[in-house]
């Protein structure tokens, strides 16, 4: 499977335009926040749903996304991903499927205990990209398209080191589950819909990547 590494660049570029936000004065920050940073990376599988998986195969997720902490318990939010999915059917074009969002995450327990358990919500953006297949009438295409995207995410982790000296927790262990609501075009997806059976394309649908990773934080 090629993989398209200029969207890869995307989500590297998301990630470095937040942290080119202004940075506040160290004895200024102490007061909002003992976490200034979050970084993390993660990995797992991808379940398309709603028509997509009447027609899309469950794949490999893989999710980057940086934080930027307000104060102890409320941070921007900046995340991208690629599904990797396969198709049902006798034509089998793999389909990438990136998500990009902005939005904010909320740390239901405090960050620095030895749990961390949050949920973030956000917006932007999830393209769609197979690869050339030939359809059941014999026509030859391929779906291509960008759609606004909503998602939501619950996190659950274990902080299992501690930055010696001040006590914030600096590396963390965590699964996560995320629910993409995707609002597609029926026209533009007819006819990748139809290697699935469908007789038109889909609109609204849904992807829910479970994934588990690492998250370093930056006191």
């Amino acid at each position: 499977m090629k993989v398209g590494y200029k969207k890869l660049g995307w989500v590297f570029g998301a990630v470095v335009a937040l942290a080119l936000l202004p940075v506040r004065a160290d004895a200024q920050f102490i007061r909002y926040s003992p976490i200034f940073w979050s970084f993390e990376g993660s990995a797992g599988v991808s379940l398309p749903l709603g028509d997509l998986g009447d027609t899309a195969e469950s794949g490999t997720a893989f999710t980057l996304a940086a934080s930027y902490f307000l104060n102890p318990r409320f941070a921007l939010r900046a995340e991208g991903g690629l599904d990797l999915l396969g198709t049902s059917g006798t034509v089998d074009p793999d389909l990438q499927l990136w998500h990009f969002t902005g939005g904010f995450e909320y740390h239901i327990t405090d960050p620095t205990t030895n749990t961390m358990f949050a949920f973030n919500l956000g917006a932007g953006g999830a393209n769609f990209d197979t690869s050339i297949f030939t359809a059941d009438d014999g026509s030859i295409g391929a779906f291509q398209n960008t759609y606004f995207q909503a998602k939501g995410g619950l996190q659950l982790g274990y902080n299992f080191s501690r930055h010696a000296a001040t006590g914030t927790p600096v590396a963390t262990i965590f699964i996560k589950g995320d629910l993409h609501l995707m609002f597609a075009d029926e026209t533009e997806s007819a006819r990748y819909a139809s290697l699935g059976g469908n007789t038109s394309g889909f609109g609204t649908v849904y992807a829910v990547p479970i994934t588990a990773g690492v998250r370093i934080n930056i006191p």
